[in-house]
């Protein structure tokens, strides 16, 4: 039976979607009522095992070369030291090249639609990826590194953006974004394990059927517990193709020149071919998604402020990939530790990056998202200095174990504080592109880092024929990268106490959605002006 209608509010029929275990463990933790959209607190928390899984298996595929580099190096013929960075930047090219578009495409046709098919792709993918194995070819091994990454560019922002169209602002919302970033190390931990196994055994080709094995059981609980979400965007909406072709070209072409150049020497003139088109297809990709009535990046997050969040993120995250191939590199070539011992170092990241979850979701409605983000950039430049300046011969607990603890953090407070501040100041038709900006951002920042620490190490390398020396001049790269990250993070946190932000959650856009989204209430829906508390707490 319907209540009465109050004045100025507006109702729908009620659903019963009470739960009374789920119901009391929420209500304990005090993080609000279920969102209308779940009928049951097992379907909430399976939609969060996807969004979680999604983000597990995009850090395996960025790890997960790395423990096996040396012996894929025997496996294909002619590998070269730029092939071995390939193993691992393949992927994170196309996956942040491709996020571009596939937030718009969520917005478009539909979140969970987005989510399926790429689910469906990276399972091919990556099942290919592993009977790669039967050639010699590092090029086919590469190229469908590539195809992986390409899946997931659907997968993680699709996921995100349910949950970011699903929750209301409010601390339910910032814990499930806190468990999201909390699988960022988790993934690393569980793909470095997996294969540090395998290649242990040289079977390292069960690294990649297992990952086919999580992407199916990812996509059998997408298909039946994620909820279909309403498509915001306006009637009419059309897919921005000039901007996806410029955009993804422009990334891919300068990918290729910076990752390229240590190996043939940036004078090559195919080096400054690719990275002068890749430089002006990027401009005027710029320049179409100003003129254009539907542009692939939003109008209202082309601003000074969305930038500076971008690309401090970016940078602490360029950082630790240098930091990644590089560690790895002095392990096994330096050390002479084996994949599996190498990866084991990686549960000090699984353990402490729960930790640092666990810190995010108490403090993510409680301290400024910039202050964090300052603490995120800060422990990447300190994780990656430590590593530059580390004895190759100490042991892992005076100086690796620390920087692993820290670099926990630094990862678990970016990913989450992010995506929340652009989450909570983007209105319901970008809640995809929103996840597809953090995650292009990241990915994309991870493929290009190491083509110019690359560059350093090679240039050190032949001048003085000393490894660590060339890993070190490397890690002084990543140095650079976080210490401008902290910089550009620091500005960000000066600038929030004078920043404004114009709210998207207007009336009249609550009342259009709750017409939209008549299926997602419970018993009512209605226009509500935050409080100033709740002001507070969207504050950058």
């Amino acid at each position: 039976m319907h209540r009465a209608r109050k004045a100025g509010t507006r109702y729908f029929p009620s659903q019963d979607t009470t739960d009374p275990l789920g119901d009391k463990i929420m209500g304990f933790l005090n993080i609000g009522e279920r969102p209308p959209a779940f009928k049951s607190a097992i379907q909430e928390w399976s939609v969060i095992l996807v969004v979680c899984l999604a983000q597990v298996l995009n850090q395996m595929g960025a790890s997960e070369a790395l423990p096996m580099m040396n012996v894929l190096e025997k496996s294909f013929t002619n590998v070269t030291e730029t092939d071995k960075v390939w193993f691992q930047t393949a992927f994170p090219l196309t996956s942040g090249a491709f996020i571009l578009i596939s937030g718009k495409f969520g917005d478009l046709y539909g979140l969970k639609r987005t989510l399926m098919f790429g689910v469906v792709f990276s399972t091919i993918s990556t099942l290919i990826l592993g009977l790669t194995g039967y050639t010699t070819s590092v090029i086919f091994f590469c190229l469908f590194r590539a195809f992986q990454g390409v899946g997931l560019a659907y997968i993680l922002p699709s996921a995100i953006g349910v949950v970011g169209t699903i929750y209301p602002n409010g601390q339910r919302k910032a814990l499930v974004f806190a468990a999201v970033g909390s699988m960022a190390p988790v993934g690393a931990t569980i793909g470095t394990l997996i294969a540090g196994l395998t290649a242990q055994y040289n079977q390292w080709q069960w690294a990649y059927y297992s990952t086919t094995i999580a992407f199916v059981t990812l996509g059998v609980l997408a298909w039946f517990m994620v909820p279909e979400t309403p498509v915001h965007a306006e009637e009419g909406t059309t897919m921005d193709w000039a901007g996806s072709v410029l955009g993804v070209t422009g990334l891919v072409l300068f990918n290729l020149a910076t990752n390229q150049a240590p190996q043939v020497g940036w004078e090559q003139p195919y080096i400054i071919v690719l990275l002068i088109a890749g430089v002006l297809l990027m401009a005027v990709f710029f320049w179409v998604e100003r003129k254009v009535k539907y542009p692939l990046v939003p109008k209202e997050v082309m601003n000074l402020h969305v930038g500076l969040i971008l690309s401090s993120i970016g940078m602490g995250w360029a950082s630790f990939s240098i930091w990644m191939f590089y560690y790895w590199s002095i392990l096994l070539n330096l050390k002479g530790w084996s994949p599996l011992t190498g990866a084991a170092t990686y549960a000090t990241l699984f353990t402490f990056g729960i930790i640092a979850a666990a810190c995010v979701g108490l403090l993510i409605r409680r301290v400024r998202p910039s202050k964090l983000l300052f603490a995120s950039a800060s422990a990447f430049l300190i994780g990656v200095t430590m590593l530059s300046q580390a004895p190759v011969h100490q042991t892992y607990w005076q100086m690796l174990f620390p920087l692993m603890v820290i670099l926990s953090f630094g990862m678990d407070l970016s990913f989450p504080a992010a995506s929340l501040i652009l989450s909570d100041n983007l209105p319901k038709k970008h809640q995809g592109m929103a996840s597809s900006l953090v995650s292009t951002t990241i990915n994309y920042a991870m493929s290009i880092a190491n083509g110019f620490a690359g560059t350093a190490g090679a240039k050190v390398q032949k001048n003085t024929g000393d490894l660590l020396k060339s890993y070190r001049a490397g890690l002084y790269v990543g140095v650079g990268f976080a210490s401008l990250g902290v910089l550009l993070s620091f500005a960000l946190l000066v600038t929030s106490y004078f920043w404004s932000h114009p709210s998207h959650t207007d009336s009249a856009e609550q009342v259009d959605d709750c017409d939209e989204r008549s299926q997602f209430a419970v018993t009512e829906c209605r226009v509500q002006v935050p409080s100033e508390k709740e002001k507070l707490d969207t504050d950058v």
